[in-house]
């Protein structure tokens, strides 16, 4: 059985994009790529957010020689979730709308996966489905950079969840990836 783990860059002080609603914050170099690579090829699926879903739709199916061959590949081959409850289809392929019982959906899909489900969620996306309580691992990709207004990470209701840290990795730029698992799933 899979498990659903949200991965999601966030600044220093807690947004996930700045006040333009822009991400040309995030750090990215070759190591950053190596492991984001390895990621991909680890996973059974991704899920989304709506607004994130719908700006990667319009830029992976046309990457240019910018993007890792090894993630161009499994963005197209890897089954594409979106959470939403107004989008009702995508041409982007292997692409999968949960918009009715989201809680339930993911649930079966952790099921029926022998691997891991990244969560590539946008804020909104984040905070409801911690509500649904359907996170087993948080990872946070801390950004070395103060943005000072944005979309924070989590600004929605869920409950009060106690986390245990599982996992550190430092990266050349400073970014730190702090992994997480809810305190009774640690355990």
């Amino acid at each position: 059985m899979g498990r659903l783990f949200l991965h999601i860059n966030v600044s220093l002080d807690g947004y996930v994009n700045d006040a333009d609603g822009e991400i040309d914050w995030h750090f990215s170099d070759e190591e950053f790529q190596r492991y984001l690579d390895d990621l991909l090829g680890d996973i059974d699926g991704m899920m989304f957010g709506r607004v994130a879903f719908e700006e990667l739709a319009g830029y992976w199916p046309n990457a240019g020689p910018e993007a890792s061959p090894v993630q161009v590949r499994r963005m197209h081959e890897l089954p594409k979730y979106v959470l939403s409850r107004t989008l009702e289809h995508s041409d982007w392929h292997n692409s999968h709308v949960l918009d009715r019982d989201p809680a339930a959906a993911i649930t079966e899909l952790k099921r029926q996966s022998s691997r891991d489900i990244a969560l590539f969620a946008g804020g909104r996306a984040a905070s409801a489905a911690a509500g649904l309580g359907v996170i087993d691992e948080y990872r946070l990709v801390v950004n070395p950079v103060l943005l000072g207004g944005g979309t924070r990470l989590f600004d929605g209701r869920y409950p009060r969840t106690n986390l245990r840290l599982t996992g550190t990795r430092q990266f050349t730029s400073g970014a730190l990836l702090l992994t997480y698992e809810p305190a009774a799933a640690a355990a």
